[in-house]
């Protein structure tokens, strides 16, 4: 069984939607760019995309190792060392399966490696 690491939603701005979920839903901002938002919740996190960066929200699938990433798919090398494969389900869901480097594990995933 898979693990969904986080889901993405594209937003239009990126300070008004970090508002809403922190006030409305108690999120707790992680990670904050000029066009990203990491939000945590109890059970999983929420990345908020600015709709003006990146083409598509989608649903992210943990995967522990790097050789285990599909082979088909758009490759993005994320410049905080993730490594995502974007692929879309038969109704044009998107779909990114991704792969934390030790140090992400550490930083993003608040693991102990």
């Amino acid at each position: 069984m898979k693990t969904i690491d986080h889901i993405a939603l594209l937003v239009d701005d990126l300070d008004v939607a970090q508002a809403w979920y922190e006030e409305k839903l108690e999120a707790i901002c992680e990670y904050s760019a000029d066009s990203y938002r990491r939000m945590r919740f109890n059970n999983t996190t929420l990345a908020l995309i600015s709709k003006h960066r990146y083409p598509y929200a989608h649903v992210g699938i943990l995967t522990e190792c790097k050789e285990d990433l599909p082979q088909d798919g758009e490759r993005v090398e994320h410049r905080d060392g993730t490594i995502g494969v974007y692929q879309f389900d038969p109704d044009g869901n998107c779909i990114e399966y991704i792969w934390y480097n030790e140090e992400c594990k550490k930083t993003v995933r608040n693991e102990k490696v």
